[in-house]
Formats: C-alpha cells, structure tokens, sequence
C-alpha cells in the first residue's frame, strides 16, 4: 500500500516552486506580484466574474494590468476575462482570481472558506477547502462538507470499514484526479492520498484519512464532531 502523505510531508518542495507561488501552513497557493494569496469565487460562472460593485472593494480582482500584465503570461491553466467595466481579470482554469482586502502579508490567507464560497487558489492537486464557521475554521470536501479524522487509524491507513465506513464515509479522491494516476499529483500542506482495501483512495491529512459524517445535513455542518471523542474535524 502507498502513502503518497509521506512525500508531502517529508519533501514539501517536490510541490510548486515560482515566484506566483507562496508556501502557506494549509499549503502551496498562488499569489500576485505583491505576493498576495489569491482566491476563487464559487458563485462565478467559468469565464465570468459575478463580483461586481460593493464585492470588489472586498475581492479586488487581479486585472491584467501593467503590474500584472506577465504575471502567468505563458501558463497554460492561466488566461484572461473582460470584466463587465471593460477590464481585464487573470482567470485559473477559467475561474477569476481575486485579492482579499484583510490579508496584510505574504502567506496570509484570512480570507479562506468565507461564507463557504471563497478557496484559495491552491498551486497543487488538492481539491479539498477551508470552511470559516465564523468562530472556527475546518477542512472541508469540494462540497463544503466537514471532514474529520479518526483516532483509531494508524500509520495512514484506515480501519474504518463496514458498518463505520457507511456512518462515516470516506473522503474519495474525485475520479477526475485519480486518472491522471496518482504518482503524477502533487499535494502540499500536509495533505494526501492513502489507498483503501478496495483500492480506492481516501484523502489524508498529517498521515490520517479524512471521513464524513452522515448525519451532516448541509455544509458546515459540524455534528460529528466529537462522536465517541474519537471523531474529530480537522481545524485550521
């Protein structure tokens, strides 16, 4: 069995090394010329910014300007959008990208998982997020739904199967990373992937597999938390 954990624990620079790129304690993420953490909008339509008017004095979008104009000139996943005032904004993956004003530094990732719609735009093949609840911050599936850890597995590898696993299920590697094969992704801030007994493969966190819990309804949800004590999610 593989722990692909491992190699982003112990070789965190096999990840993304550039200058649009910034190490942060949740990972690698990319950042503008200032060295500002950018950021996706999950309310805007590939393509098209939906953050207009009021929104932008909290999201400025990172315009191709004369800052800007190089920044991932070059890039493949990097293009460009007509915002609705005639600008240009840097899109990755056809997602705008945007600043948020509290950030104050390099590294700064304040505005991570607010209202549940704002990721980071992660330099690596995790699709996993941040979730703000407002007094804590988790990590969460692409869906906003609350992951936690187990105390009884070891050594990365699960022990939660059978009836657990339909309690808790595991947090899947979305099928659209898993054919690229594994050995060619790349994970940061401590996360992973460890593959199950069916030979599937769950996401880790610090060498432990990440579940959900089926009684959360909706995202944010965080009623598994502490099921047992030996449930717990995964704060930031």
């Amino acid at each position: 069995m593989k722990h692909w954990t491992l190699l982003a624990l112990f070789f965190p620079a096999l990840a993304f090394a550039s200058a649009n790129t910034q190490n942060t304690n949740v990972g690698d993420v990319y950042v503008d010329a200032n060295g500002r953490t950018l950021y996706t909008f999950s309310k805007d339509i590939s393509g098209m910014s939906k953050c207009n008017d009021g929104c932008v004095a909290k999201w400025p979008p990172l315009l191709a300007d004369q800052a800007n104009n190089a920044l991932f000139s070059g890039e493949p996943d990097f293009s460009t959008i007509q915002r609705r005032d005639g600008s240009k904004q840097w899109t990755k993956n056809g997602q705008p990208l945007y600043r948020w004003i509290k950030d104050k530094k390099r590294g700064d990732i304040s505005g991570a998982g607010i209202k549940g719609v704002w990721p980071l735009a992660r330099a690596d093949d995790v699709s996993l997020k941040l979730y703000n609840g407002g007094k804590t911050r988790f990590i969460v599936n692409e869906n906003n739904y609350t992951l936690y850890t187990f105390d009884k597995d070891m050594g990365g590898k699960s022990t939660c199967y059978g009836e657990c696993a339909v309690k808790w299920p595991p947090a899947f590697v979305p099928s659209t990373l898993t054919s690229k094969g594994i050995d060619s992704l790349s994970f940061t801030g401590n996360f992973g992937v460890t593959e199950r007994k069916d030979g599937k493969y769950q996401w880790t966190h610090n060498n432990k597999p990440l579940y959900l819990w089926f009684k959360d309804k909706a995202p944010g949800d965080t009623t598994g938390d502490g099921v047992k004590n030996v449930w717990h999610i995964v704060q930031q």
